[in-house]
């Protein structure tokens, strides 16, 4: 029983492997980790680059601020029912510096760009379902056990300038900094210089310009009407 216990095992392991082989982009995964990282690093492959993932701009760095483990960030997998798997593709657009702190999934339809100057740090166990931006100039800062839904928009800044009457700009780009295990559900759209504390939701199709230092609540809204909808509430995976 034991020897048959672990040819099943065996088995089970190889088609595992097979399953994922048909879903990752083999020659994009090495030439994306021997490119970010050094040799003892690279060959353990932290980064696994699933297909239709376009790797746009591959400049800045990596830091990997955690045990690397094999596959313990994914780029483009599938995970969202109602995605075009067609024609729905990944964006990595990274000339500035990502620091990443643990397990990671960037979904299918996912861009990613980064400047420059800018620092993109993810927390432990992101997650992005689908379908989603995250654009960085500045400084976009996550914490641990974060999940975002499909259809975000974040960036933290607004490209064009805006200028008083000195010609001073009064619209310069400002960090975004989400707390530990924060949900921002579908269709939302986070700009620059916000906050969000801890263990928040940040309910479906809201447009958050301003900071929420409470915890434990419901968020949502739009602009200045951007508040604390439901106080005393947690949330699950």
């Amino acid at each position: 029983m034991g020897a048959l216990r672990t040819g099943l095992y065996k088995t089970a392991a190889v088609n595992s492997v097979v399953k994922l082989f048909k879903k990752v982009d083999l020659l994009k995964t090495v030439y994306f980790n021997f490119h970010y990282f050094p040799f003892k690093v690279a060959v353990r492959m932290p980064f696994f680059i699933y297909k239709r993932s376009e790797l746009y701009l591959m400049k800045g760095k990596i830091i990997i601020d955690a045990p690397v483990k094999t596959g313990m960030v994914k780029l483009g997998p599938h995970g969202l029912g109602t995605q075009d798997l067609l024609y729905s593709r990944t964006m990595w657009q990274v000339a500035g510096t990502l620091v990443v702190k643990g397990k990671t999934n960037i979904g299918r339809g996912c861009k990613i760009s980064v400047g420059k100057e800018a620092v993109l740090t993810l927390g432990k166990d992101f997650q992005i379902t689908g379908n989603s931006e995250i654009i960085c100039q500045k400084e976009i800062t996550f914490g641990n056990d974060c999940l975002l839904s499909w259809d975000i928009l974040m960036m933290d800044t607004d490209f064009h300038q805006i200028v008083n009457e000195g010609g001073e700009i009064i619209n310069a780009p400002m960090p975004i900094s989400i707390g530990n295990h924060v949900w921002i559900g579908c269709r939302n759209t986070i700009l620059k210089g916000v906050t969000i504390a801890d263990n928040n939701v940040v309910s479906a199709n809201s447009t958050v310009t301003r900071s929420i230092d409470e915890s434990n609540c419901v968020i949502g809204g739009h602009g200045k009407t951007v508040g604390v909808i439901k106080r005393g509430v947690g949330w699950r995976h």
